[in-house]
């Protein structure tokens, strides 16, 4: 099972994600230690306890939002963060009970962010002079590319498959909190998995078939 998450998490562009949340507003700190006394300072009402949630799980949070389609992952983590923010007061438990806590409310508010984008009236935009080049035009191609064959990847699951996928390689839950997350039994989501990595394998399989 490691080796075809780890195909898919390189499919994904974990690594290039996690790699540039380092660098950037957004960095995994992932002590048990420092997320619980971070959880109980943002309970007091403490701005720090507040920034280090963020920092914690921002880059996950941002990571996971795309490959559930949202089109501004950094704004929907923004309406995650002030949803978790508002209701921290009745959050009780220790570091993997809020990461399943918080990721609920990720997958709510992606869900809500996916249907209100089908509700919106499609507007034909002016038309515009090509934009001008810029940053690395072949590496921009090259993750475009790789982007979608993660679409394609991921169509090629049932829905439960994805989601059990998505949260335990971008959210790095475990089952038990994924299973919480999803609301089904741990036993459900490991045959998810399963079933979900087993078509991963094919796809990949018949893909290489193709090229070769």
């Amino acid at each position: 099972m490691a080796i075809e998450f780890g195909l898919f998490v390189a499919a994904l562009g974990v690594r290039t994600r996690l790699k540039e949340a380092g660098n950037g507003r957004y960095r995994c700190v992932g002590d048990r230690a420092v997320v619980e006394v971070a959880i109980e300072r943002a309970q007091l009402g403490e701005a720090r306890g507040f920034e280090t949630l963020f920092r914690t799980f921002g880059a996950q949070v941002v990571g996971y939002l795309p490959a559930r389609h949202v089109d501004d992952p950094d704004g929907v983590a923004n309406e995650v963060f002030l949803r978790v923010f508002r209701t921290i007061q009745t959050f009780q438990g220790d570091e993997g009970r809020f990461r399943s806590w918080l990721f609920t409310i990720v997958h709510h508010v992606a869900v809500d962010e996916v249907r209100r984008r089908r509700r919106r009236v499609i507007e034909t935009p002016l038309e515009r002079g090509p934009e001008p080049a810029r940053g690395d035009v072949e590496k921009d191609a090259l993750d475009e590319l790789a982007r979608a064959r993660v679409d394609e990847l991921l169509a090629g699951l049932s829905s439960d498959q994805r989601e059990v996928l998505l949260l335990q390689i971008l959210a790095d839950l475990s089952v038990d909190q994924t299973a919480a997350v999803v609301g089904k039994s741990n036993e459900a989501v490991k045959a998810l998995t399963r079933r979900g990595l087993a078509s991963l394998r094919r796809a990949i399989s018949q893909s290489e078939a193709v090229s070769k």
